[in-house]
């Protein structure tokens, strides 16, 4: 770090370079220069360019040599992982910048102090580097893309980045920036494993310069797919210099490169493996006094590592510098190796990076001189929502034993409330009592109060939750405190509307009440980068877009959090949900055993009651086993399901639907009807439209229909209401003659239940493709094939039906199934060789992963997951409409109707198979098309549903519907002579069919014309 840069630079010594090292000389130039023109040509292209490849593969080196020499200024941040939270990552990259944009010092930095959000922070930063036509380098990004926050940063930089300035992010895995648009990905230029991979030759010419020449290099390649790191071991291997074990690296670092040094400049590099970056001042001040002269010499040797332009600063890589802390444990004295720690943390302490020096500390086992530390650092990290680093700090300094201070402990409850963890809040409460918390005067008052409320609710304490919600003052925290407690004790306050960012922790409360209330309207992504509710509320975000239908968009939520410290929430329940929904039955029994796990060290009672009732649904819902669910029902009950106004009514839920799959009616009805009672009297509506469905079967298998009636009507109108459709669908898939019934009581086909009963029967099941292919074939009009967002050209148009042939397919398809589809049947030596040429002329234009792989006479996609056609985004959006209402499917339909007008589906190619698939996909999106239509309809939408009826009666006259729809829409519009205008024109059409007009619309023509 450069001393300019001072405090700024945040809590660590980064590892920032003013200027790239030159590259290697020895370095194969055939390569260099290939990777060279490449990744600057990605930079003069795009803004923002993503360098992704496996450990080895020379991602570092590649930018390195491509950058150097470039005339512009290049800063280099290298990521260790100790970034892993928004609003450190923020002060790195401001200080990463700031010696060659001054004016960048500091921006960040204000703006998180000033309150504004990790997003919006990372804007303003991007846009101070307007003129400087600086490259900017981070390194190691896979370390930091586990945590949602951090990429969001990133994804703001980039979003916001002036023209002039560049950002290359270095990855082992892909990096999930979001741009808010799709027009925002033309930004991105990308380099991956393939572009970096060595080609025979290139493996030829390193290996050459190893040493090792002498092998076949087609067989490294094959064996290792040209990955470099790959191809030098498997070269040496197979010269004998190494073998298969499982430390070959750290072999070959201390055969090749560690013990060719001397034994002062071996030590030296041990005493200071504990510095990322190593100066001369700091590895004096590790007790190395010899550091000048011995860098000095080190600077002549070929080390995996960067040196500083001055030769003042040593970076080794990441596995050079493992190797070395390695080595240090292996080899030195362990009263040293203390020693040198010791040294390194009281290093930290002076250069202010407290939080690195309270993990040193706890390291060292001084537990005293790490609460020192923590008790100044905390504030500021759980301020910048690094609750999983201030948990660990929480729960080795055993800071529930120390009395707290009012900032501590709010702190405490804080990360409680994160991390869903009410019984480390509950610690504290009951070894301590309530004195500590802050009182009026404090800007803490209201926080630590309703967080401590929240603690002892979940816990089962409502007498205590209530005492501390009444002695919150009149405003919002009163208000979310005593909704909260509505959900037990069965009230129905005013529900106060979610606020404006910024935000916190109350409003992070009320997204999780206002979820079981049914409040879905702005539960859904917030346009802003919100931390209390984009990241925290993130699990019931997810929650909410699952219950409005929007699968995709909740599927692709959790797969990024999928693996992350997400609270209990997002695993116990979210994902159990969605695989249930989805179908995926093994899926949502491990989501379930591992919620489980996750709900057990959260100390709430209330988590463990839910985590039994949604065992129950798993098993009604996808087993169909009423004696597991009954058992689940039953621990619930004995937990305390009771105890909780909407537990209980879940409890009444799914008995009832127990009971009606045994046909005990009459228990049935008694169990529902208390449920629906219960959530209509609490404003509790989540599930009322299920409670109300399930009713209106129990009813009518006791013979009491007008009963069953009015509680079909009450789940429509919930259902509408809520915008909760998907909700509806799932609970009728359970009892599925409701709707049958309803529907055929409706004097209209034009009825919701018809719409309802339509989208039960449909033959697709709700599918959802969480990543973005690599492949994308565009069916509709003329086909398109892109790979990585650029444009393939195939030679033979055959490949593209054979492509999108298996992409339809979605199995593996014999050879002969191909033949007879592709070419009329011929099965003689001219239909072979044309199958052949097809295949070969897609290997010619696609990577290896990704050509459609032949398995003697059978044939499938390679890697489905990363090919895909437009035809089955469009079809899968059209099924997933089905299960949204108003705004959102209107939304949803447009979208995949727009693709469907680029025109018929593969246009300019001939074949019967093609034909008989064209007019199947054409069916399904004119009935997309009346959908909509009828949608827009009921929105008040006349003109845009008269223009989709229209399409569909220019290309389909004989859709009944469609005409129905029109003449209703002129009748709307108060034009009663079209009304008769548009009867004749379907009378004409009608006869062309030899079909006489249907009785309802005889009827509906004559009401409108009364």
């Amino acid at each position: 770090m450069d001393d300019a840069h001072g405090s700024g630079a945040g809590n660590r010594r980064m590892v920032i370079r003013r200027k790239l090292a030159a590259p290697d000389p020895e370095a194969d130039t055939v390569r260099r220069d290939r990777l060279t023109q490449r990744i600057r040509s990605l930079v003069e292209h795009h803004r923002v360019v993503t360098v992704c490849a496996s450990a080895g593969g020379g991602k570092t080196t590649a930018v390195a040599q491509a950058l150097h020499g470039l005339d512009r200024p290049v800063a280099w941040l290298s990521l260790d992982g100790t970034e892993r939270a928004p609003g450190r990552l923020l002060v790195y990259l401001e200080a990463a910048v700031e010696p060659h944009v001054p004016a960048a010092g500091q921006v960040a930095s204000d703006a998180l102090r000033d309150g504004i959000e990790f997003g919006e922070a990372a804007g303003l930063l991007a846009e101070s580097l307007q003129g400087s036509e600086l490259v900017l380098v981070c390194d190691n990004v896979e370390r930091i893309t586990v945590d949602e926050g951090s990429v969001d940063v990133l994804s703001a930089l980039a979003r916001y980045l002036p023209a002039d300035v560049n950002l290359v992010l270095i990855s082992r895995t892909g990096v999930p920036l979001e741009f808010g648009s799709i027009g925002g990905r033309s930004r991105v230029g990308e380099l991956g494993e393939e572009d970096l991979a060595f080609d025979p030759d290139e493996a030829a010419a390193a290996l050459r310069l190893t040493g090792h020449g002498d092998v076949d290099v087609q067989q490294v390649v094959d064996l290792t797919g040209g990955w470099v790191a790959g191809v030098l071991f498997e070269g040496w291997r197979t010269a004998g210099v190494a073998d298969h074990r499982a430390d070959a690296l750290r072999d070959y670092l201390s055969a090749n490169i560690f013990r060719t040094l001397s034994p002062t400049e071996r030590t030296f590099l041990l005493h200071t493996s504990p510095l990322a970056e190593i100066s001369v001042a700091d590895a004096q001040a590790l007790g190395r006094m010899d550091a000048a002269r011995t860098m000095a010499r080190l600077r002549s040797k070929r080390l995996p590592a960067r040196w500083s332009r001055d030769g003042t600063r040593l970076t080794p890589h990441p596995q050079f510098r493992e190797f070395l802390v390695d080595e240090l444990a292996r080899t030195e004295d362990p009263d040293r190796i203390r020693r040198l720690h010791r040294l390194h943390a009281e290093l930290l302490v002076r250069q202010g990076a407290l939080e690195e020096a309270v993990d040193a500390l706890l390291r060292l086992g001084d537990t005293e001189g790490a609460w020192q530390q923590a008790a100044v650092a905390l504030p500021d990290l759980v301020a910048r929502m690094d609750f999983a680093s201030a948990a660990r700090w929480l729960d080795a300094l055993d800071v529930s034993a120390r009395k707290p201070t009012p900032e501590v402990g709010t702190v405490v409850l804080r990360v409680s409330f994160a991390l869903e963890q009410c019984g480390r809040g509950n610690a504290l409460l009951d070894r301590h009592g309530y004195d500590w918390l802050p009182g009026p005067d404090s800007p803490y008052f209201e926080e630590a109060l309703l967080l401590a409320a929240w603690c002892q609710w979940h816990s089962g304490r409502l007498g205590e939750a209530r005492a501390l919600t009444e002695r919150l003052p009149a405003g919002r925290a009163r208000e979310v405190a005593e909704n909260m407690l509505a959900l037990a004790d069965g009230g129905s306050p005013p529900f106060p509307a979610y606020a404006p960012a910024p935000s916190g922790t109350g409003d992070g409360l009320l997204m999780r009440i206002g979820y079981f209330r049914g409040r879905l309207q702005g539960m859904d992504r917030p346009a802003r980068c919100e931390p209390w509710r984009s990241v925290l509320g993130a699990p019931w975000i997810i929650a909410g877009l699952r219950a409005t239908g929007r699968l995709n968009e909740a599927m692709a939520m959790y797969e990024v959090r999928r693996e992350s410290w997400q609270p209990p929430w997002l695993h116990a329940f979210d994902a159990v949900d969605l695989m249930i929904d989805l179908g995926r039955h093994d899926e949502a029994w491990a989501a379930l055993e591992r919620g489980r796990r996750l709900i057990a060290d959260t100390g709430s009672r209330l988590y463990h009651v839910f985590g039994l009732l949604n065992e129950a649904k798993l098993c009604l819902r996808l087993d169909h086993d009423t004696e597991a669910a009954d058992r689940a029902l039953a621990d619930a009950l004995a937990s305390g399901a009771a105890d909780y106004a909407f537990s209980r009514e879940l409890y009444q839920l799914w008995r009832g639907l127990s009971l009606l799959l045994r046909d005990r009616n009459a228990e049935a009805r008694t169990e529902l009807e208390a449920c629906v009672a219960s959530m209509r009297v609490g404003d509790r509506r989540l599930e009322l439209a299920t409670a109300a469905a399930y009713l209106a079967e129990a009813y009518w298998r006791l013979g009491e229909e007008e009963a069953s009636d009015a509680a079909a009507e009450l789940a429509l109108a919930e259902s509408a209401a809520q915008g909760s459709q998907h909700l509806l669908l799932t609970a009728l898939t359970d009892v599925p003659a409701v709707a049958v019934r309803e529907a055929d009581a409706s004097p209209t086909r034009m009825s919701r239940w018809h719409e309802i009963t339509a989208a039960l029967s449909g033959q697709d099941a709700l599918r959802v493709v969480p990543r973005a292919p690599r492949l994308l074939l565009e069916e509709f009009g003329e086909p398109v094939l892109t790979l990585d967002g650029n444009q393939v050209q195939v030679r033979l148009s055959k490949s593209v039906e054979l492509l999108s042939y298996l992409i339809g397919a979605g199995r593996e398809v014999s050879r002969q199934e191909l033949l007879d589809a592709l070419f009329d049947s011929r099965n003689d030596a001219a239909g072979r060789s044309y199958l052949r040429q097809a295949l070969h002329r897609l290997r010619e234009v696609l990577p290896e992963a990704l050509v459609p792989r032949q398995d003697g006479d059978r044939f499938s996609l390679a890697s489905p997951d990363l090919v895909r056609g437009t035809t089955q985004t469009v079809l899968d959006a059209l099924v997933e409409a089905d299960h949204q209402d108003g705004e959102v499917r209107m939304g949803t339909l447009r979208d995949a109707l727009a693709r469907a007008d680029r025109g018929p589906y593969l246009a300019p190619l001939p074949g019967l198979w093609v034909e008989q698939r064209r007019a199947e996909i054409g069916e399904r999106v004119t009935g997309g098309r009346i959908e909509a239509a009828k949608l827009a309809f009921r929105l008040s939408r006349y003109r845009e549903a008269r223009r989709l009826v229209d399409q569909v009666l220019t290309t389909s006259p004989y859709r009944e519907q469609a005409w129905q729809l029109a003449i209703s829409l002129a009748h709307a519009s108060g034009d009663d002579d079209s009304v008769l205008t548009l009867y004749q024109r379907y009378r004409v059409a009608m006869r062309e069919f030899g079909v006489a007009p249907s009785a309802e619309m005889r009827r509906l023509v004559t009401q409108l014309r009364r």
